[in-house]
């Protein structure tokens, strides 16, 4: 029985020592379940936290550069339609412009700092005040407006403006990343070009530093423009405790702007899952309690197995989850995962290989070397197994596949190589992405540069290229001999020690002003080479943010041929100048004894003649008219051929003054029995202002040909009509038609030639000079219009014209200087001084014409003093008191305009001088109203011109003096 208890007691012993030893078993199976249940959730709550940052840290990049470009775009559509005339034209243009300005503002506020247009003249800045006032600011130059680090600088070079954007990024990336809550435990950054910028946001980690490689792997990331994420661990400066991070970053970029961002979110996952231990502690408590019962905990292990399965089961398919959503992104970044064993057997490819290069999985795995470029294969091989020998764990080249529809492609390989703990080479997983577009871009790039290469090596220029210090980095020369040295020789150089002075410090500053400016800058030089001194001009100007370039190009032959041609033009000029002196002084010549004769035959008409001394009288005054009207025609010609016309607009009376033109013709139309009529359209303005003067000579020539060239019995009619245009302006339309001889069609072209006439023989019916209608014609083109002529042989001829005009409502300002031949007939002009007595001087040299003043003055009735020249005048005005000075232009010793200017001086306004000339042009008017003259007449003087004249000056005396 002993033997039984023993053996009941040693088996149940052996049982206890079981249940023990099971009971142990199970606790650390428990314990070692519970554990890898942990290590899931934690890692699976990690999947699910870089899942949720990798999609908000791609928001906040993508949100930044998109905000960034559509204010970018914005500024650019308004620089492309802003107008060079928006400040100097109406302030409706001003304020449209403010507006759109404004709208902007508004719709980029958080981005936009200051906006600076540039015009031709001036410049003009917009910001908005802490007040939130939208203000202008107005600069006279750019230099004034105050400068930003973030700029943008957009251009419009064929209207001459520009638009200078002041950005504030860090307002920007501060409003843009407030939008994305992380917790307390996350921060944010941007960071830039290995910088991390805090913006002024509260940080929740305080000043850190990163652990081991993750801030290397992230600059390197963001410089190939790839995103990533990271698992690291932080100590901070201020405490000893290291925290293990998430960190997560999206690269995005800035246009214009060359520098890397990206956005960096960084979250605390150091007690992520500790929840988890505390309730799987008390677990196992329990677990330990019941220890005792080996079934329960028999029962509870296995229970405890299931549940541990079922919640991995849930975990691989959250995983599987984000492998699919990893996948995702490489379809949208253009790639595929493979995986390779140590011996480089395919063993897995993802099935985004199809969207990339057109194969199946299956078919990829197994021909995957195939379809490598042949080109690559070794080389690929070659960098794989040079790799492995040197221990390397990551593999990054470019290669080129072949596609399922024979396209070839590059792409970009990046290997992950994988070891054991024996440094035993296992395998790879890669990356494989279609960088073909990328390739292609930088492929035309290096054609674009070598194409510039070949246009800088075909031309003649000297061109240099230099770093911003001024030193030589290379060199486009054709002519060695053009320069002071060999151009290898100033490699490695600057500007200082390579020219001579003073031109290498000239040349220096110039250089300095176009790395400030970036504008393009030119000057002019001459060196003395071994071939002689030659003349260079020299642009200098930005080839990109590091380089400058220069081409100088020889002008030496340019400088020479403009001299020549400056030479030539003078010379030109003077012939010009001697011509115009010449006729002018033949046309005094001519014209000072003829109005004398004029003149006379004026003060003959007078006398009592009978019928045949009146027409020898006749005869004599039309043979000196018609001569003074030759020369006058001669001299307009040259002053047109010398483009010295111009035109003197007048306000007047439209209707009244081509009336009053058109009864200059009523004693011929008389005598030929002509049917004569002319019409107005009933929308013609009562008052233009033009030219009239040589509007009238137009009318006058081309209807004195008319009338002229149409027998006796014909028809000649004008018709006058108008078309108004941009309000205020008008086009006058002349059109004359008469039934005379005609014009052969051939010779119509040359009707305009001047010295040209139909019927040029000795024999003509209808003399002329041939001038009349080429002048015209010329001052239809001065007054903006064209000639037209339209001619039936035999039938007649219809010549048409326009005119450019602007309506006038100013009366005040209407010419009227004919006014008193209306009420002429009313002055008693042979008993003028008695009724207007006055102390008058008369300054002449010529004796022809002071003989007629003599008989004109003594019918008048007036005395007067003589001066033969200028000098003269001036002392007798200046121990005299006259009343009226009745000047000479062209005298010796002084001319009547210097004349007029000292007598002014000494007499102020108290004494009247009245120009006389046998120039009728308007310059010469204009001139003596300059030198202070109150009137100008034009020889040969008619008694009612200057009995007007006395009369006005007697009446302002008397007014005067009354005044007084």
């Amino acid at each position: 029985m002993k033997s039984n208890l023993y053996s009941s007691f040693s088996l149940s012993k052996a049982y206890y020592r079981w249940f023990v030893a099971i009971g142990i078993a199970v606790i650390f199976l428990v314990l070692f379940l519970s554990y890898s249940f942990f290590n899931v959730l934690k890692e699976n709550q990690i999947n699910s936290r870089k899942q949720t940052f990798s999609k908000q840290v791609e928001l906040a990049a993508k949100d930044i550069q998109n905000d960034f470009t559509f204010m970018y775009e914005d500024m650019l559509f308004l620089v492309n339609n802003l107008e060079p005339w928006t400040y100097e034209r109406t302030s409706n243009e001003e304020l449209a412009f403010e507006k759109r300005a404004r709208r902007i503002f508004n719709n980029h506020r958080d981005v936009l700092d200051t906006i600076v247009v540039t015009f031709p003249n001036k410049t003009v800045s917009f910001h908005f005040d802490d007040q939130n006032n939208f203000l202008r600011t107005t600069f006279e130059n750019y230099s004034q407006v105050p400068q930003n680090k973030n700029e943008l600088v957009l251009s419009n070079p064929n209207k001459g403006v520009g638009i200078t954007v002041k950005t504030n990024l860090d307002r920007f990336f501060v409003y843009k990343l407030a939008n994305y809550y992380l917790g307390k435990s996350g921060d944010k950054f941007i960071y830039n070009d290995g910088e991390f910028l805090t913006l002024g946001l509260e940080q929740q980690f305080g000043n850190y530093i990163f652990e081991g490689g993750i801030l290397s792997d992230i600059s390197r990331n963001v410089d190939e423009g790839l995103k990533g994420d990271y698992i690291g661990f932080i100590s901070s400066i201020d405490s000893p405790e290291k925290l293990k991070v998430l960190v997560h970053q999206y690269p995005f970029n800035l246009p214009t702007n060359d520098k890397k961002f990206a956005v960096v979110f960084i979250q605390d996952i150091t007690f992520l899952g500790f929840v988890v231990y505390s309730a799987y502690f008390y677990l196992l408590l329990g677990l330990l309690v019941l220890l005792a019962l080996v079934i329960l905990i028999l029962f509870k292990f296995i229970k405890n197995t299931q549940y541990a399965n079922d919640l991995l089961s849930k975990s691989s398919e959250e995983i599987e989850e984000l492998f699919r959503r990893q996948t995702l992104l490489l379809q949208e970044s253009k790639g595929f995962i493979y995986f390779q064993d140590a011996k480089g057997v395919m063993t897995k490819v993802s099935e985004e290989v199809f969207n990339v290069l057109g194969y199946t999985k299956k078919d990829f795995v197994r021909n995957f070397k195939d379809y490598i470029h042949s080109d690559d294969k070794l080389i690929l091989n070659k960098i794989i197994k040079d790799s492995i020998s040197e221990k390397k764990e990551v593999i990054t080249t470019e290669i080129k596949f072949i596609k399922s529809n024979g396209e070839i492609i590059v792409v970009r390989v990046f290997e992950k190589l994988l070891y054991n703990e024996g440094g035993e080479y296992l395998g790879n997983v890669g990356i494989c992405t279609d960088i073909n577009e990328k390739f292609e871009s930088e492929q035309k790039l290096i054609k674009s540069e070598n194409r510039l290469r070949a246009v800088l090596n075909s031309l003649p220029d000297l061109i240099f290229i230099y770093n911003n210090e001024g030193v030589f980095l290379d060199y486009y020369v054709q002519d060695e001999s053009l320069l002071l040295y060999p151009a290898s020789d100033s490699m490695g150089k600057t500007l200082l020690n390579v020219l001579p002075d003073p031109l290498n410090r000239e040349m220096m500053a110039l250089f300095t002003k176009v790395v400030q400016t970036a504008k393009l800058q030119t000057m002019e030089f001459e060196l003395m080479l071994t071939i002689g001194k030659r003349i260079f001009e020299v642009r200098i100007f930005k080839l990109d943010e590091g380089r400058i370039i220069s081409m100088a190009r020889d002008i030496t032959a340019q400088k020479l041929w403009e001299k020549g041609l400056q030479e030539a033009m003078l010379s030109a000029e003077q012939s010009n100048k001697a011509k115009s002196e010449f006729l002018a002084n033949m046309s005094h010549e001519i014209r000072t004894p003829m109005n004398g004769l004029l003149g006379i035959i004026n003060l003959l008409e007078e006398t009592i003649l009978d019928k045949i001394q009146k027409e020898y009288v006749e005869i004599i005054k039309d043979s000196g008219e018609s001569l003074l009207n030759i020369i006058k025609d001669i001299l307009d010609y040259s002053k047109i051929e010398a483009g010295e016309m111009s035109l003197n607009t007048k306000v007047f009376n439209f209707k009244n003054e081509i009336e009053k033109s058109l009864r200059i013709f009523s004693g011929l139309v008389s005598e030929k029995n002509i049917s004569f009529s002319y019409q107005f359209e009933s929308i013609m303005p009562e008052y233009v202002e033009l030219d009239k003067e040589k509007l009238i000579q137009i009318l006058i020539n081309i209807l004195g040909n008319a009338i002229k060239f149409t027998p006796e019995g014909g028809k000649v009619n004008l018709k006058i009509s108008g078309e108004e245009i941009l309000e205020k302006s008008i086009i006058l339309h002349f059109e004359i038609t008469d039934t005379g001889i005609g014009i052969p069609k051939d010779q119509i072209s040359d009707l305009t030639k001047p010295f040209v006439q139909v019927d040029s023989s000795n024999t003509r019916q209808h003399q002329g000079t041939g001038l009349g209608l080429a002048i015209s014609n010329k001052f239809i083109e001065l007054m903006g219009g064209q000639l037209s002529i339209k001619s039936i042989l035999g039938s007649g001829s219809t010549f048409t014209f326009s005119v450019f005009g602007k309506i006038s409502n100013d009366q005040k300002s209407i010419y009227s200087k004919e006014s008193f031949e209306e009420d002429s007939s009313l002055l008693d002009w042979k008993n003028m001084a008695e009724k207007y007595p006055l102390k008058v001087m008369i300054a002449e040299d010529n004796r022809t014409n002071l003989r007629f003043m003599d008989m004109l003055m003594s019918q008048l009735g007036y005395t007067y003093q003589v001066a033969s020249n200028g000098e003269e005048a001036v002392n007798l005005a200046n121990i005299n008191d006259f009343d009226l000075i009745l000047m000479d232009i062209q005298m010796p010793v002084m001319n009547g305009l210097d004349a007029c200017r000292h007598i002014k001086k000494m007499r102020s306004t108290s004494v009247e001088i009245i120009g006389l000339s046998a120039n009728a042009f308007q310059e010469d008017v204009d001139r003596a109203m300059e030198a202070g003259m109150n009137d100008y007449l034009t020889k040969p003087v008619k008694f009612k011109e200057l009995a007007e004249i006395f009369k006005r000056c007697a009446e302002k005396k008397l007014n005067k003096k009354e005044a007084g």
